[in-house]
């Protein structure tokens, strides 16, 4: 199978990589610096590379990157999307096209506070969301037209090497500088109450690469969202990393740290990818937690 992977360089992509790896142990990884919003560019690549399948990571991911340039989100994540979702349909129409957008489309609907299925309306509420949303109605549009597009709505995901804008790589640096006595006993966090669904990225690209060789056939424009199901407080986040580090710490509130999404809960339903993939969340949380907080202990001493 040759699969081109776009936005192999970031943290979801290193991650999918060594999954695509385990999995798919004959698979051509096909992967070029080309900027995804040159069409002539993704058409001669798409051309003379004929990939069977393609894994879209590439986009403006942060909400705050997002909100400061919102052309370039847009540029990026609908226009980029686009053009590499066209190209597959004209050029390559026998491929899979994996397309991984985001829960946070789902937006304002999270205030139902109950775990929202693929049937949610997507209501998003940065520029970011908003962008991501777009790029996933079209995919859904262009399935409909002959593209075989699957979206993969992806929930809050933890693993190694990730920046600490995602809620539990923050915590854990907090607790591994605590620890390393870099700084007082004290947690700093926006809210306690807000509540995140987290996915640990390795379960996370495991469904990714099922998308790709799914155990029965996927119908174009295929949605599914890729989530644990179990939404935990960033209290008790907080709380699990101080356990296992062994060590105390009190937690302090500061309203400039607040998500820059806006969004105090999301909790999804993983059942439809469970049903379509036979996937689900594998790795325990506790592992999870060791996985990030040791990470950390290695990054503030390099």
């Amino acid at each position: 199978m040759r699969i081109l992977l776009t936005g192999g360089q970031g943290f979801v992509g290193q991650h999918l990589k060594a999954r695509l790896q385990d999995r798919l142990p004959g698979h051509i990884l096909l992967e070029d610096p080309m900027d995804i919003r040159d069409r002539a560019a993704v058409e001669r690549f798409v051309r003379n590379e004929k990939p069977d399948a393609c894994l879209h990571l590439a986009a403006v991911s942060s909400v705050a990157r997002a909100e400061a340039g919102a052309d370039d989100a847009w540029t990026v994540n609908l226009d980029g999307t686009l053009i590499l979702a066209e190209t597959f349909e004209t050029y390559a129409p026998q491929a899979s096209f994996v397309f991984v957008s985001t829960a946070e489309i789902y937006g304002a609907s999270f205030s139902s506070g109950q775990p929202l299925d693929e049937s949610a309306v997507i209501a998003p509420v940065n520029a970011y969301a908003s962008s991501k949303a777009a790029a996933d109605l079209a995919v859904g549009n262009l399935s409909r037209e002959g593209l075989h597009g699957v979206r993969l709505r992806a929930f809050t995901q933890a693993g190694t090497a990730q920046d600490e804008g995602a809620i539990l790589p923050f915590l854990a640096a907090q607790v591994a500088q605590i620890e390393a006595g870099q700084q007082p006993p004290v947690i700093s966090v926006g809210q306690l109450d807000a509540r995140f669904d987290v996915t640990d990225v390795r379960d996370a690209c495991d469904a990714y690469v099922s998308a790709l060789v799914p155990p029965r056939p996927l119908p174009n424009g295929t949605v599914l969202n890729i989530c644990s199901g179990v939404a935990r407080t960033v209290r008790s986040m907080a709380e699990d990393l101080l356990d296992v580090a062994g060590i105390s710490a009190s937690l302090r509130v500061d309203p400039t740290l607040a998500s820059p999404s806006g969004l105090a809960s999301m909790q999804g339903n993983p059942t439809a990818a469970r049903e379509a993939l036979d996937w689900s969340v594998r790795i325990p949380w506790s592992e999870t937690l060791v996985t990030v907080l040791n990470d950390w202990r290695y990054r503030i001493t390099t």
